[in-house]
């Protein structure tokens, strides 16, 4: 597509793959991994909230399964349940219980003694459930809150596409609603009554399901002809993707440590605004980083990364200890390299098998 041209909604739907998505992908789990891996003050605010890479991993996730549930049921005529299940079962459930089957046999074996073991085995519960968004755990599996709030959007929403029809949308933006009053703590009698104290739970207060549902809706917004055509303007400029990440600096740059209300929401509109941007057209400015061969590895590899990254940076900080590396920076690049390589590893000897048999319920 040349630059000048107008983007074409049959051209969207013609596009397969979107070759921005790996680049974005990697770019939220490198915000993630410095974020758990550099905690001191910088001279820049926007350098302390890489926490912020899973929002972006949230709309992405929501506008990427939501848009090959609605191509499949264009294509097809229905969506099939058991296929989407069967293929986050394939794609998710393998190494996530593999990494805490691994575990649980070094705490019950080699690790008995560690100070680990019994905290571990108190939040292992949770986070076998995919349930640990609506507690605080205290070990390394308290990542696992932005996996569990997935499985339970995979788990909720599907259905509801499948099922509820033209009520989708009146759903979707209902949900965003509670979700915002919940975020801006207008409901504070009702979490109370619920058991929840002022800060719980914190997916709620802080992230919330807000990023998914914007995804699901960036999906639904360019799959309509309709809603195509009124978000072109917006979307279609090829330098739209550079403000929406030039806007998402300046939020992250508000000082404070607390982004809830209104910078929290900015961010999330922003991010969709970047992915809708980045998936509209194939030329934008932003595309020739997002294409970098290291940035589309790491965010091929980046699942496997953010469940093996804190035990990456764990021996990555005994290492430096014992050798007498007191500053804190060179964690980050350690890191990196060894959960790059762990991941790969993850992804070439084990996830690929499973992934091969995923290609069978293909939407």
């Amino acid at each position: 597509m040349a630059s000048s041209e107008r983007v074409e909604h049959g051209d969207y739907l013609a596009n397969k793959t979107f070759g921005a998505l790996d680049g974005l992908r990697a770019l939220s789990i490198l915000a993630v991994l410095w974020h758990h891996t550099y905690e001191s003050p910088t001279f820049w605010k926007a350098t302390e909230r890489g926490f912020l890479g899973v929002d972006l991993f949230f709309v992405i996730s929501g506008f990427l399964i939501v848009t090959l549930i609605l191509r499949e049921r264009a294509k097809r005529g229905v969506i099939s349940l058991k296929n989407f299940y069967i293929r986050r079962f394939l794609r998710i459930t393998p190494v996530y219980y593999g990494l805490l089957l691994g575990l649980t046999a070094v705490f019950l074996t080699v690790g008995r003694h560690a100070a680990m073991r019994e905290p571990f085995f108190a939040d292992l519960p949770w986070a076998l459930t995919y349930t640990s968004n609506w507690v605080g755990l205290t070990t390394f599996l308290a990542i696992t809150w932005s996996l569990s709030a997935e499985e339970q959007f995979y788990l909720v929403w599907p259905p509801i596409e499948r099922f509820w029809g033209r009520a989708v949308i009146p759903i979707l933006l209902v949900l965003l609603v509670v979700s915002q009053v919940i975020h801006f703590r207008l409901a504070e009698g009702v979490m109370h009554s619920l058991g929840f104290a002022p800060h719980e739970p914190e997916m709620l207060r802080q992230t919330g399901f807000t990023p998914i549902m914007l995804g699901v809706l960036l999906a639904h917004g360019l799959h309509s002809p309709v809603w195509f055509e009124r978000l072109r303007w917006l979307l279609q400029p090829r330098w739209m993707p550079v403000v929406a990440v030039v806007v998402i600096m300046a939020v992250c740059s508000v000082p404070g440590d607390d982004l809830t209300g209104w910078p929290r929401l900015s961010l999330h509109l922003a991010m969709t605004l970047l992915l809708g941007s980045a998936v509209i057209r194939e030329d934008h400015w932003l595309m020739p980083v997002l294409k970098l061969r290291p940035l589309v590895r790491i965010g091929v590899l980046s699942y496997g990364m953010y469940l093996l990254h804190m035990l990456c940076r764990h021996g990555c900080r005994v290492v430096l200890d014992k050798a007498g590396v007191v500053a804190e920076w060179p964690l980050f690049p350690t890191t990196l390299a060894v959960t790059v390589a762990v991941a790969w590893a993850s992804f070439r000897f084990y996830e690929s098998r499973f992934l091969a048999l995923k290609d069978r319920f293909a939407a």
